[in-house]
């Protein structure tokens, strides 16, 4: 099949984890993908999968100028681009700390600026042909206030919102929305996690789930249920009788990380 005749995706983040997964899915059905990241030598591995059908360029979504820059690349060589996955974010666990404002300024600047640098430039074309498919990949870590979850757990919840915007300014025009949230996924970013995962999954088992949920009506994809569904029970919770179950469960996860083998 000619690249013109397939369908496009652009992938951010696509170097490693789950956009490394969807995009060699994506690419074993037929997709032409463009995937892009801040490492040069991470995407350039994902394109050694398939070296005809992935290309890769290296981008940091945190420059409105370069996201500009490669939107006009993708639309001048492929002439659209079906589905975007916003995917690429910065992680960094922890209690809150405001001492360090360099750092928290970049984990928004690419957590959720930059979606929004992605967002500008994409969104206008999609509206042209009216047509088009958006995927933010967010988290449960922004569902409700989190302690360890940091200023990673703030964007999420600020994505989230945003796709939730999105979806209804955007229905009218005819483009499909959706937002990821998928439990621990064993990545390069969850190797930073000194605390138990439950429900661990490789990222191409959340790759595959994502793609099969895509073609859905589904406005959220969410996995694993025996993790999201109590946290969105949580979500339902007083203030008062949240906090309490949250300091409860901090004090006993801090016992047993704390209690002496044998």
């Amino acid at each position: 099949m000619k690249t013109q005749n397939r369908k496009i995706a652009w992938i951010t983040g696509g170097g490693t984890g789950i956009g490394k997964g969807l995009t060699r899915i994506l690419v074993n059905n037929q997709w032409h993908v463009i995937i892009s990241g801040r490492r040069l030598k991470k995407i350039n591995q994902t394109k050694s999968l398939n070296t005809k059908n992935i290309t890769a360029l290296q981008l940091d979504i945190s420059s409105e100028k370069q996201c500009k820059k490669i939107v006009q690349t993708i639309v001048k060589r492929f002439k659209k681009i079906d589905l975007v996955v916003l995917n690429a974010a910065a992680y960094n666990p922890g209690n809150l700390d405001f001492s360090d404002l360099k750092k928290i300024k970049s984990v928004i600047d690419i957590n959720l600026t930059g979606q929004i640098n992605c967002l500008s430039n994409i969104v206008p074309i999609m509206k042209k042909n009216s047509t088009g498919h958006i995927v933010f990949v967010s988290s449960p870590a922004g569902f409700r206030g989190l302690p360890n979850a940091g200023i990673y757990g703030v964007t999420k919840s600020a994505l989230t919102f945003l796709a939730e915007s999105t979806y209804i300014e955007l229905s009218k025009s005819n483009i499909k929305v959706q937002v990821v949230h998928p439990g621990f996924i064993r990545t390069p970013m969850t190797e930073k996690n000194n605390f138990f995962m439950p429900f661990l999954m490789t990222a191409e088992n959340a790759a595959q789930r994502i793609y099969k949920k895509l073609s859905s009506s589904n406005f959220e994809i969410y996995f694993p249920k025996k993790l999201i569904l109590p946290m969105k029970i949580l979500q339902l919770l007083p203030n008062r009788l949240y906090f309490h179950i949250i300091k409860k469960l901090v004090k006993l996860a801090v016992h047993e990380a704390t209690k002496k083998p044998g």
